[in-house]
């Protein structure tokens, strides 16, 4: 009777430490009261950050945002230039180009000066000329580009002290190209040829031509 509450006893002893032990080295522990959340205690996956967040102080990477574009050139629609090149003669001659479209120019040419011919001696006339230009873009615009046109080009020229004039009528096409910065300055140049009729009166005589004549322009100035 003795050895069997013995034997009961040392079953209860170790079936109550092996529990103990159990219970110190489970590795898993309840949960805490509460867990897991009830539904709705977070917001669903997606869903914008609550108002606040971030808090104050905490740094929140700046969104992206496109570059800036470049600055607009200022839209210039009248070119005023000078010839340097007949200065030398000199005449003044001048050229107005209007913007009628962004790839077309029109332009008027007007001049006015002396002309002195360096083989004939005694000879200085007076000069004026006056005439009208087209102007196409191929490339780039009225600002800045290459443009293809035609000219039409009047001159006359008359000494009243050798009773000498004469007259020329000039057409023909040309190749340019036209520079414009910012601030305004303008540089305009064109190369082609030119059919030329002209007729010379003097000593009560008259003269007829007909010829194909280079035509080179190089004008500065200003654009508005």
């Amino acid at each position: 009777m003795v050895r069997c509450w013995s034997l009961l006893g040392l079953i209860f002893v170790s079936l109550f430490g092996s529990s103990r032990v159990l219970a110190q080295t489970n590795p898993n522990p309840p949960p805490p009261e509460g867990y897991p959340p009830p539904a709705g205690a977070y917001p669903p996956q997606g869903a914008p950050p609550p108002a606040g967040y971030p808090p104050p102080g905490v740094y929140a990477p700046p969104a992206w945002a496109p570059p800036p574009p470049p600055p607009e050139h200022p839209r210039r629609v009248f070119s005023l230039t000078v010839s340097p090149i007949h200065l030398t003669l000199p005449v003044v001659e001048l050229t107005a180009e209007a913007r009628v479209h962004d790839k077309i120019g029109i332009a008027v040419i007007g001049g006015a000066g002396k002309y002195s011919d360096p083989n004939v001696s005694g000879i200085s006339a007076t000069v004026f000329e006056a005439g009208a230009q087209i102007r196409y873009y191929v490339i780039g615009d009225f600002r800045h580009g290459m443009q293809l046109g035609g000219e039409l080009l009047y001159l006359h020229l008359y000494d009243d002290r050798v009773a000498i004039s004469g007259e020329g009528l000039a057409v023909g096409p040309f190749i340019g190209y036209k520079i414009m910065i910012d601030a305004g300055f303008t540089f305009d140049a064109q190369v082609g040829f030119e059919r030329i009729t002209a007729r010379a009166d003097g000593n009560g005589s008259t003269a007829n031509d007909k010829t194909i004549i280079p035509l080179l322009n190089l004008n500065v100035g200003w654009s508005f």
